[in-house]
């Protein structure tokens, strides 16, 4: 069976569930972090084509997934953009105080894709070295999650500031406006250099309180939605919003023709029973519990394929592997999954 991803996607029946994981290319691997240390920083490892090439298809090599994920970051955007993005150790990113008058009125998009291109070239390479059986997964996060970083500069997970913009909204939603498009062609150009499969990564969607998510998350998401679909065709899509899966059944009925990812949080049997059976979902297993192993692990598979047999499923976890995660325990959802055919 060919395509097991894709196929999922567009809801045409599979042997078994499509299987990948986020951050499936990172620090647990061995070779990951020999590439990594060869690269000498993050961004050179982002932006060398031959290396994140390189470091894409390492998980495919050991582990036989049905797809690859280019090995980027959703922060290129504002790179991009013109924001000064550094990566500090042990930290994670630092973003240069916003300059809303600059970024609102950017308009140098031949630059913006200029920057990016060792991204599309970066799939073209790892595009050209898959099977093809295999989907190669683009991704951008989306409008407010990146407008979170770049708001408060990356510094800890409180948000405060970006917290406070929902309070302003009409500023937020110029940063929101220029995003979409930004993210929109970033998209579009990935398809074009050889992505198969869209991913948006909504990772901080919770922070938005429900009576403004239409305004701040799913506008912008209809729109990037159509836009890319307007110029390369009916790609798959998967929306992955972290904590607002009780929103999804809402979302579902402007019939968007997406999946949608689950966190490691939600009840995957209440949204079952939520969305209709033809609508994909993909993850739910919790990343701790891929590192605890064992006959937990066993039972989170089991349950999680045993919830989700009657509709169009990926397996997945509910957020990235962490970087402590033993491989053998990788190894076995793969191998418990394949049981499942």
């Amino acid at each position: 069976m060919e395509n097991r991803l894709s196929k999922t996607l567009i809801g045409q029946k599979t042997d078994r569930p499509a299987l990948w994981m986020m951050r499936q290319a990172g620090r647990y691997l061995p070779e990951y972090r020999q590439t990594r240390e060869q690269a000498g920083n993050f961004w050179t490892l982002c932006f060398t084509p031959d290396l994140a090439s390189e470091v894409t298809l390492q998980p495919i090599r050991r582990f036989d997934y049905d797809a690859a994920i280019i090995f980027s970051d959703i922060l290129v955007i504002p790179k991009a953009l013109g924001q000064k993005v550094e990566f500090a150790p042990n930290h994670g990113p630092l973003l240069e105080p916003l300059d809303w008058q600059a970024i609102t009125h950017f308009s140098d998009w031949t630059d913006f894709e200029q920057v990016l291109a060792p991204v599309y070239e970066a799939i073209s390479q790892t595009k050209n070295s898959l099977a093809p059986s295999k989907d190669l997964i683009g991704f951008a996060g989306s409008p407010w999650t990146i407008a979170t970083y770049m708001i408060d500069g990356g510094k800890g997970n409180e948000f405060s500031l970006s917290r406070h913009s929902l309070t302003t909204i009409d500023n937020l939603q110029s940063l929101l406006k220029i995003l979409t498009q930004a993210i929109s062609l970033h998209l579009i150009n990935q398809v074009k250099a050889g992505a198969t499969v869209l991913q948006i990564f909504d990772s901080w969607a919770a922070l938005v309180p429900a009576d403004l998510r239409e305004d701040v998350l799913f506008k912008p998401l209809r729109q990037i939605i159509a836009t890319v679909r307007q110029s390369v065709g009916d790609i798959p899509l998967i929306y992955f919003g972290r904590g607002i899966s009780e929103s999804y059944a809402k979302l579902a009925q402007k019939k968007l023709g997406i999946a949608f990812g689950v966190d490691q949080h939600s009840n995957l049997i209440a949204l079952d029973q939520s969305l209709p059976q033809d609508i994909p979902l993909q993850g739910n297993l919790d990343p701790e519990t891929l590192v605890e192993g064992g006959e937990k692990l066993e039972r989170a598979v089991y349950h999680i394929l045993e919830v989700a047999k009657n509709r169009p499923f990926i397996f997945n976890l509910g957020h990235g592997i962490l970087p402590h995660t033993p491989i053998a325990h990788v190894d076995r959802v793969c191998e418990l999954v394949r049981q499942a055919a």
